[in-house]
Protein backbone atom coordinates (compact mmCIF):
# COMPACT_ATOMS: atom_id res chain seq x y z
CA UNK A 1 0.00 0.00 0.00
CA UNK A 2 0.87 3.71 -0.61
CA UNK A 3 1.27 6.02 1.93
CA UNK A 4 2.39 9.48 1.86
CA UNK A 5 5.86 10.58 3.79
CA UNK A 6 4.95 12.60 6.77
CA UNK A 7 5.53 9.14 8.04
CA UNK A 8 6.28 6.41 9.11
CA UNK A 9 4.02 5.81 11.82
CA UNK A 10 5.99 5.25 14.64
CA UNK A 11 4.74 4.97 18.48
CA UNK A 12 5.14 8.07 20.01
CA UNK A 13 8.01 9.30 22.35
CA UNK A 14 7.07 12.34 24.37
CA UNK A 15 9.99 14.77 23.32
CA UNK A 16 11.87 16.71 26.40
CA UNK A 17 9.76 19.85 25.21
CA UNK A 18 6.28 18.21 25.67
CA UNK A 19 5.38 19.49 29.44
CA UNK A 20 2.45 20.21 29.31
CA UNK A 21 -0.12 18.42 31.47
CA UNK A 22 -3.21 17.26 30.08
CA UNK A 23 -6.44 18.00 31.76
CA UNK A 24 -10.09 16.49 31.50
CA UNK A 25 -11.67 13.04 31.57
CA UNK A 26 -10.60 9.85 29.67
CA UNK A 27 -14.92 9.59 28.88
CA UNK A 28 -16.00 10.48 24.94
CA UNK A 29 -17.83 8.75 21.81
CA UNK A 30 -16.65 5.05 20.99
CA UNK A 31 -13.01 4.87 18.50
CA UNK A 32 -13.40 4.56 15.92
CA UNK A 33 -15.60 7.11 14.96
CA UNK A 34 -18.54 5.49 13.09
CA UNK A 35 -20.35 6.10 9.62
CA UNK A 36 -22.75 4.15 8.24
CA UNK A 37 -25.52 1.71 9.09
CA UNK A 38 -24.60 -0.31 11.87
CA UNK A 39 -26.30 -3.96 10.12
CA UNK A 40 -23.69 -3.52 7.37
CA UNK A 41 -21.73 -6.28 7.34
CA UNK A 42 -18.84 -4.93 5.85
CA UNK A 43 -16.33 -2.22 7.21
CA UNK A 44 -13.77 0.02 5.66
CA UNK A 45 -11.46 1.11 8.49
CA UNK A 46 -9.77 4.17 7.71
CA UNK A 47 -6.80 5.39 9.31
CA UNK A 48 -5.61 8.96 9.63
CA UNK A 49 -4.11 12.12 10.97
CA UNK A 50 -5.50 15.38 11.31
CA UNK A 51 -2.30 17.16 10.62
CA UNK A 52 -1.51 14.63 7.71
CA UNK A 53 -1.29 16.42 4.20
CA UNK A 54 -1.77 13.27 2.31
CA UNK A 55 -4.75 12.70 4.53
CA UNK A 56 -6.36 15.95 3.79
CA UNK A 57 -5.59 15.31 0.04
CA UNK A 58 -7.50 12.40 0.06
CA UNK A 59 -10.45 13.56 2.00
CA UNK A 60 -10.41 16.07 -0.81
CA UNK A 61 -10.33 14.24 -3.62
CA UNK A 62 -11.93 10.91 -2.46
CA UNK A 63 -13.92 11.61 0.90
CA UNK A 64 -17.45 12.20 -1.17
CA UNK A 65 -17.00 8.83 -2.48
CA UNK A 66 -15.41 6.81 0.32
CA UNK A 67 -18.68 8.34 2.04
CA UNK A 68 -21.09 7.80 -0.73
CA UNK A 69 -20.84 3.71 -0.90
CA UNK A 70 -21.55 3.84 2.96
CA UNK A 71 -24.74 5.79 2.01
CA UNK A 72 -25.32 3.30 -0.44
CA UNK A 73 -24.95 0.11 2.36
CA UNK A 74 -21.40 -1.19 0.53
CA UNK A 75 -20.15 -0.70 3.87
CA UNK A 76 -19.82 1.27 6.80
CA UNK A 77 -16.72 3.24 8.08
CA UNK A 78 -14.70 3.03 11.10
CA UNK A 79 -12.37 6.15 11.02
CA UNK A 80 -9.20 5.42 13.43
CA UNK A 81 -7.78 9.42 14.03
CA UNK A 82 -4.24 8.94 15.53
CA UNK A 83 -2.09 11.39 16.86
CA UNK A 84 1.18 10.47 16.17
CA UNK A 85 2.22 13.10 14.27
CA UNK A 86 2.05 15.24 17.42
CA UNK A 87 5.15 13.60 18.87
CA UNK A 88 4.21 12.86 22.56
CA UNK A 89 3.20 16.77 22.58
CA UNK A 90 0.28 16.34 24.62
CA UNK A 91 -1.36 19.74 23.38
CA UNK A 92 0.00 19.38 19.39
CA UNK A 93 -2.38 19.65 16.61
CA UNK A 94 -3.36 16.11 15.79
CA UNK A 95 -4.59 15.81 19.17
CA UNK A 96 -6.13 19.00 19.17
CA UNK A 97 -7.74 18.39 16.49
CA UNK A 98 -8.75 15.20 17.93
CA UNK A 99 -10.36 15.99 21.24
CA UNK A 100 -12.58 19.11 19.22
CA UNK A 101 -13.38 15.67 16.89
CA UNK A 102 -14.81 14.46 19.89
CA UNK A 103 -16.49 17.27 21.39
CA UNK A 104 -18.34 17.03 17.90
CA UNK A 105 -19.61 13.72 17.82
CA UNK A 106 -20.89 13.94 21.39
CA UNK A 107 -23.50 16.32 19.22
CA UNK A 108 -24.05 13.39 16.28
CA UNK A 109 -22.49 12.07 13.63
CA UNK A 110 -22.98 14.75 11.07
CA UNK A 111 -21.66 17.18 13.22
CA UNK A 112 -18.63 14.85 13.51
CA UNK A 113 -18.34 14.72 9.74
CA UNK A 114 -18.42 18.19 9.08
CA UNK A 115 -15.82 18.84 11.70
CA UNK A 116 -13.41 16.18 10.21
CA UNK A 117 -13.67 17.71 6.76
CA UNK A 118 -13.55 21.12 7.93
CA UNK A 119 -10.09 20.40 10.00
CA UNK A 120 -9.21 18.82 6.66
CA UNK A 121 -9.91 21.63 4.88
CA UNK A 122 -8.27 24.10 6.88
CA UNK A 123 -4.66 21.32 6.99
CA UNK A 124 -4.83 21.55 3.07
CA UNK A 125 -5.15 25.38 2.99
CA UNK A 126 -2.76 26.59 5.98
CA UNK A 127 -0.92 23.71 6.87
CA UNK A 128 -1.17 21.97 10.11
CA UNK A 129 1.32 24.34 12.40
CA UNK A 130 -1.93 26.16 13.47
CA UNK A 131 -4.11 23.12 14.93
CA UNK A 132 -1.43 23.55 17.85
CA UNK A 133 -3.73 26.49 18.93
CA UNK A 134 -6.82 26.34 20.40
CA UNK A 135 -7.82 29.77 18.81
CA UNK A 136 -7.62 27.95 15.38
CA UNK A 137 -9.52 25.12 16.49
CA UNK A 138 -12.22 27.66 17.71
CA UNK A 139 -11.93 29.65 14.28
CA UNK A 140 -12.46 26.07 12.83
CA UNK A 141 -15.44 24.82 14.86
CA UNK A 142 -16.99 28.23 14.33
CA UNK A 143 -17.41 28.25 10.89
CA UNK A 144 -18.53 24.58 10.19
CA UNK A 145 -22.59 24.63 10.02
CA UNK A 146 -25.00 22.08 12.50
CA UNK A 147 -22.02 22.47 15.24
CA UNK A 148 -23.33 23.91 18.69
CA UNK A 149 -20.31 26.26 18.78
CA UNK A 150 -21.15 27.60 22.71
CA UNK A 151 -21.14 23.69 23.36
CA UNK A 152 -18.35 22.79 21.68
CA UNK A 153 -15.75 26.00 22.49
CA UNK A 154 -17.25 25.12 26.28
CA UNK A 155 -15.79 21.64 25.98
CA UNK A 156 -12.90 22.93 24.11
CA UNK A 157 -11.45 25.24 26.96
CA UNK A 158 -12.58 22.43 29.71
CA UNK A 159 -10.06 20.52 28.07
CA UNK A 160 -12.82 17.28 28.59
CA UNK A 161 -11.73 15.04 25.86
CA UNK A 162 -7.52 15.92 26.11
CA UNK A 163 -6.58 12.76 27.92
CA UNK A 164 -8.98 10.39 25.72
CA UNK A 165 -7.59 11.82 22.99
CA UNK A 166 -4.23 10.92 24.11
CA UNK A 167 -5.14 7.69 24.96
CA UNK A 168 -7.61 7.03 21.48
CA UNK A 169 -4.55 8.67 19.83
CA UNK A 170 -2.01 5.68 20.66
CA UNK A 171 -4.82 3.15 20.22
CA UNK A 172 -5.61 4.17 16.64
CA UNK A 173 -2.10 3.85 16.14
CA UNK A 174 -1.72 -0.24 17.40
CA UNK A 175 -4.69 -0.30 15.38
CA UNK A 176 -2.93 0.63 12.22
CA UNK A 177 0.16 -1.23 13.26
CA UNK A 178 -1.90 -4.33 13.07
CA UNK A 179 -3.92 -4.21 10.36
CA UNK A 180 -0.87 -3.57 8.54
CA UNK A 181 0.73 -6.56 9.64
CA UNK A 182 -2.58 -8.84 9.21
CA UNK A 183 -2.51 -7.73 5.75
CA UNK A 184 0.82 -8.68 5.06
CA UNK A 185 1.58 -5.10 4.08
CA UNK A 186 5.72 -4.36 3.18
CA UNK A 187 7.55 -1.68 4.92
CA UNK A 188 6.66 0.48 7.31
CA UNK A 189 2.99 1.61 8.30
CA UNK A 190 1.53 4.90 7.29
CA UNK A 191 -1.92 7.22 6.72
CA UNK A 192 -3.77 7.71 5.19
CA UNK A 193 -4.73 3.91 5.01
CA UNK A 194 -7.71 1.97 4.49
CA UNK A 195 -8.93 -1.78 4.97
CA UNK A 196 -12.00 -3.60 3.80
CA UNK A 197 -12.51 -6.22 5.57
CA UNK A 198 -9.05 -6.55 6.81
CA UNK A 199 -7.83 -6.44 2.96
CA UNK A 200 -5.95 -2.94 2.21
CA UNK A 201 -7.53 -0.74 -0.35
CA UNK A 202 -5.17 1.98 -1.89
CA UNK A 203 -6.24 5.40 -1.77
CA UNK A 204 -3.08 6.60 -3.02
CA UNK A 205 -0.57 6.07 -6.31
CA UNK A 206 2.97 5.10 -6.31
CA UNK A 207 3.47 8.93 -6.66
CA UNK A 208 1.34 10.07 -3.41
CA UNK A 209 -1.67 11.39 -5.69
CA UNK A 210 -5.42 9.76 -4.63
CA UNK A 211 -6.41 7.50 -6.92
CA UNK A 212 -9.93 8.53 -8.94
CA UNK A 213 -13.06 8.19 -7.40
CA UNK A 214 -13.78 5.93 -10.08
CA UNK A 215 -10.79 3.57 -9.34
CA UNK A 216 -11.57 3.45 -5.42
CA UNK A 217 -14.81 1.92 -6.33
CA UNK A 218 -14.17 -0.06 -8.92
CA UNK A 219 -11.47 -1.69 -6.42
CA UNK A 220 -14.09 -1.65 -3.52
CA UNK A 221 -16.33 -3.57 -5.79
CA UNK A 222 -13.85 -5.96 -6.82
CA UNK A 223 -12.23 -6.76 -3.44
CA UNK A 224 -16.07 -7.46 -2.32
CA UNK A 225 -16.59 -9.66 -5.33
CA UNK A 226 -13.14 -11.56 -4.73
CA UNK A 227 -14.51 -12.23 -0.99
CA UNK A 228 -17.91 -13.04 -1.87
CA UNK A 229 -16.52 -15.46 -4.59
CA UNK A 230 -13.90 -16.86 -1.84
CA UNK A 231 -16.78 -17.28 0.40
CA UNK A 232 -18.98 -19.50 -2.15
CA UNK A 233 -16.42 -21.57 -3.16
CA UNK A 234 -15.08 -22.53 0.56
CA UNK A 235 -18.82 -23.98 0.99
CA UNK A 236 -19.14 -25.96 -2.21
Amino acid sequence: MTTGSDFPATEQAAPATATATATGTATAPASPFAYGADDVPHVLDVYEDMRCSYCATVEHELGGTITGLADRGTYRIGYHVANFLDRGNVRGGSTNSLAALAAAAEQGVDQFMALRAALFSYRRTYGSEGLADLDVIRGVVAQTSGIDFLAVSKTINEDRFRLWALEAGPAALASLHAAWEAAGLPGPAGTPAAFLDGKAVEVLTEDGVPISPDEFEANVLAALQSDSASRSSSTR
